[in-house]
């Protein structure tokens, strides 16, 4: 039935005037747009499970709360395990006071002045009053009596020329801004409030700039490092740059992470990155950039490729369900084994890999009466086999790449509350302080001395620190 921009109307009268082959072919015609909505609203009710949208996305619309049920009591709940912090060691305390009693606060006589048994101690922690110490520095004028100038002592090496703000006061800024997303003008809020420092966003702006600058080894030395590991994760997210799109990559290990802000999201920034070839294995999602720098050793996330099986799921066509479900199953068997890989005989474990797999070939090869995008994902397997299951025979390969996505969530974060950056400095500083502080996380080194190491480095030519394992 030919379709025309006018609405049809189906009313009874309508259908009576039709013929026998008239009514079949409105019938048909029907049933596809049937389809084609049910495969929009599947799409449309894509989710966290069966796409790789985030899982904030799931959210739309708090549920109302059952009425029926008792409303949830505020504060910790039957059962939680409370904490309480453990007092400080006297090795921590920088000041102790000490009461004694000379009036029995019972019976108002005099006590012994002998004391007895051990101190009720209260420990406070406080911050001092004035907590910024302002130094001036004067350098004296001399007359030299041979060549008649006057010359100047020089300051100490500890002073930074042309810098209002010593190391550890630009150490705390540049963690404010990296590690709890603060913006320009709140940094200059906070500084003048609460430190008692009149101070501009433009002096902020620069304390920045010379913290990136002071980051610049460390990250080329983590660039250079990454590039020779025998395994990493990659994702890539997006990023605006003065309005304009940009890309940010995350490459990552379980002690290392190296983020990388391009305008490009193709393979030419694995490129820039890696080198042209990479001798380890990538784990990474399906994204055509992965696929054409693949090489033979890749590993491809099975958490993405379940997720878009499960969506098959969700289609109409009960034919691409049922293929759908019996991949799923396949890939169930698949983790059940692996995940006793240890447990059960080297030649049992393999015997058994191979049994599922002859079961997902058959499965495979039984596609004739399949929808597009199931066939889609039937050629996505076959022509990927080697990389989705190399995890199953190589210990040291993680079947996910959840590593590199929990590694870029934080830096997600920041993208949301500061709005990504408005220049070169800015790209530079959010992917150097992100490495810094996502590294020092794995590490558990706090990145707070990491940063005053880097500027006193910078500023006094001092051994650079490095994010290197082993060496934080």
């Amino acid at each position: 039935m030919e379709q025309s921009n006018q609405k049809l109307e189906i009313t009874p009268q309508y259908l009576e005037s039709l013929s026998k082959s008239q009514l079949i072919e409105l019938v048909l015609f029907l049933v596809q747009q049937i389809q084609v909505l049910e495969e929009k609203i599947a799409l449309l009710n894509k989710n966290s499970s069966t796409s790789s949208k985030p899982p904030s996305s799931d959210i739309v619309k708090p549920q109302k709360a059952d009425k029926t049920e008792l409303p949830r009591k505020i504060g910790g709940q039957k059962g939680h395990t409370g904490t309480t912090h453990q007092p400080f060691s006297v090795q921590a305390v920088d000041q102790i006071e000490e009461y004694d009693i000379k009036v029995c606060s019972v019976c108002n006589q005099d006590v012994l002045p002998e004391r007895v048994g051990n101190p009720i101690i209260h420990q406070v922690v406080e911050i001092p009053a004035k907590l910024i110490t302002i130094t001036e520095h004067r350098s004296y004028g001399h007359l030299c009596p041979n060549c008649h100038k006057v010359v100047y002592a020089p300051f100490p090496e500890q002073v930074i020329p042309h810098q209002l703000c010593g190391p550890r006061l630009q150490a705390l800024i540049g963690y404010m801004k990296g590690n709890l997303h603060a913006s320009y003008t709140n940094l200059s809020l906070f500084i003048n409030d609460i430190l008692g420092l009149e101070i501009s966003r433009s002096t902020v702006c620069n304390i920045i700039s010379q913290v990136n600058k002071a980051l610049f080894k460390p990250y080329e030395e983590v660039k250079e490092y990454i590039s020779n590991q025998p395994h990493l994760h990659i994702d890539e997210t997006g990023w605006k740059d003065n309005g304009l799109a940009h890309w940010v990559w995350v490459f990552c290990t379980n002690l290392i992470s190296f983020f990388y802000i391009s305008k490009s999201r193709a393979s030419k920034v694995l490129e820039e990155v890696l080198g042209q070839t990479y001798k380890g294995t990538i784990i990474s999602d399906f994204f055509s950039a992965y696929i054409k720098y693949a090489t033979e050793f890749q590993q491809f996330c099975l958490a993405h490729l379940i997720r878009d099986i499960k969506f098959l799921t969700t289609l109409p066509d009960k034919t691409t369900q049922l293929f759908a479900q019996g991949l799923l199953l396949c890939f169930r068997h698949v983790f059940q084994i692996w995940h006793r890989k240890h447990e059960i005989p080297k030649e049992e474990y393999q015997e058994q890999i191979k049994n599922i797999q002859n079961n997902l070939r058959l499965l495979l090869e039984q596609n004739s009466n399949l929808s597009p995008k199931a066939i889609t994902m039937s050629k996505r397997l076959c022509r990927h086999w080697d990389s989705i299951f190399r995890f199953l025979f190589d210990s040291t390969i993680s079947p996910t790449n959840n590593i590199a996505e929990q590694t870029i969530r934080a830096l997600v974060i920041d993208r949301k509350i500061t709005q990504a950056s408005r220049s070169k400095m800015g790209k530079q500083w959010n992917a150097r302080i992100w490495t810094a502080i996502s590294t020092c996380r794995k590490q558990n080194q706090p990145i707070w001395s990491f940063l005053q190491q880097a500027i006193n480095a910078f500023y006094f030519n001092l051994s650079t620190p490095s994010l290197l394992p082993n060496s934080l």
